[in-house]
């Protein structure tokens, strides 16, 4: 596995403009990129040019790369995997990896996972699911292979109730997996009152909520819980954690990405790996902030912290509601999990909203009283729902309890829509 750590910043910048000229010189090679870098003189002559690169955002990929004849493109030969780009947001669009740039990939992923304490003595339980056209599943295989983990591809494709008694009948020291499938198995094991003697749990593709990983260190009270590597589709790797990383803090992975900012507080990533179909100042969605500071793992990459994804945050009229608001809430009850999804639907010229959240305790489910509660608590913090309703023309707000596993999920990678908003569509 190849070592991904520069010695001082000076020596990673002069590989990063290296890599960029050589990933802009190739990019030109698509029609797309040819005609939006006409004006653009290359190679650059430093990073700081790199601003004078056009943003891209995910709808131009959407829009060029499925219907503009592979004008993303940049050669028409050689093997490549072709990975989806959508799945919470209910759009799919689709990316090209070069095999080549594929390895790089979980090469990144590899070592991003070591960096956080994946060792070859861990037994790993893998239950990201095999879904079709999914990064995750083939990469997070091949990233432990390189690590020389023990690895029990349990799979998240089957009912929760069998992955249980794999992990009962295995007893791995480690879980793989994505936030909801990792709070459904701390779930199930809690129902049954099965201890599992769980020492590490990597969570992949998105961050688990404050309240989430509260909820699983209760569960799992030894455990440390550590990003297993910060990431989209469409550009490739971005970040990872350390052992001293904690909550949503990444290092930048230096050699495969270079990392902006707008003016917004919007991430703006550059792959260094791709070329095949480059990704080259893609505005990903997420918020960050950086930090300050040397870490004191040692390493001299930059770090910064994930906020709220851009998409997270749901606007009214007159003011907001966030999804951290709505997690913090439901927080304050133990007979509810950190599981929830928020619907609204136009009706007229008013919203109506339901946040179904799931239960950790089946007599929960449609407990009206239990409901009451939970919507006394929203309605009393979070002024868009409460004193602001009418501000905002919401004209019902309901909150439903359903069973474990009674969200639908996508079908390909297990994740939840946190978000469905159908009042623009």
């Amino acid at each position: 596995m190849t070592d991904l750590h520069f010695s001082d910043n000076k020596t990673a910048e002069k590989y990063q403009l290296e890599k960029l000229n050589q990933i802009l010189g190739t990019a030109v090679k698509g029609s797309f990129y040819k005609r939006l870098y006409q004006d653009i003189k290359l190679p650059l002559r430093s990073l700081d040019e790199l601003k004078h690169i056009p943003i891209i955002d995910k709808q131009t990929l959407c829009t060029e790369g499925e219907t503009c004849k592979k004008s993303l493109y940049t050669r028409t030969t050689g093997g490549f995997y072709k990975f989806s780009t959508g799945g919470t947001s209910g759009k799919m669009s689709f990316a090209r990896y070069g095999l080549d740039e594929f390895q790089e990939v979980c090469n990144g992923a590899a070592y991003g996972l070591k960096a956080c304490g994946i060792t070859p003595d861990d037994l790993v339980a893998n239950c990201i699911r095999a879904g079709a056209f999914w990064n995750g599943f083939l990469i997070s295989y091949r990233a432990l292979e390189m690590i020389g983990c023990n690895i029990l591809p349990i799979t998240d494709n089957q009912p929760i109730e069998r992955t249980l008694d794999y992990l009962e009948m295995m007893g791995p020291n480690t879980l793989f997996g994505i936030s909801p499938t990792l709070v459904q198995i701390a779930q199930a094991a809690t129902r049954r009152g099965l201890k599992l003697d769980i020492e590490k749990v990597a969570f992949a593709s998105t961050p688990l909520t404050t309240e989430q990983e509260s909820y699983l260190s209760s569960v799992w009270p030894d455990a440390s819980f550590h990003s297993a590597g910060y990431g989209a589709a469409e550009v490739g790797p971005i970040g990872f954690q350390c052992e001293h990383c904690t909550g949503t803090e990444h290092h930048i992975l230096q050699p495969h990405c270079i990392v902006e900012q707008d003016d917004d507080g919007g991430i703006i990533a550059t792959s260094l790996i791709r070329s095949l179909q480059p990704a080259i100042r893609m505005k990903v969605g997420d918020d960050i902030e950086w930090i300050d500071g040397e870490c004191p793992c040692g390493r001299t990459s930059p770090r910064f912290k994930l906020l709220q994804r851009s998409d997270e945050i749901i606007e009214f009229q007159y003011d907001s509601m966030s999804l951290d608001q709505i997690d913090s809430c439901l927080g304050n009850f133990k007979e509810l999990t950190p599981v929830f999804q928020v619907r609204l639907d136009l009706n007229g010229k008013e919203t109506d909203i339901i946040i179904r959240v799931e239960a950790a305790d089946g007599d929960a489910v449609d407990d009206y009283q239990l409901c009451s509660n939970v919507y006394e608590c929203l309605t009393r913090k979070i002024p868009a729902v409460g004193i602001n309703r009418n501000k905002n023309s919401i004209r019902a707000f309901k909150i439903l309890v359903v069973p474990s596993g009674g969200i639908q999920r996508v079908e390909t990678t297990g994740k939840i829509r946190r978000v469905i908003d159908k009042r623009f569509m």
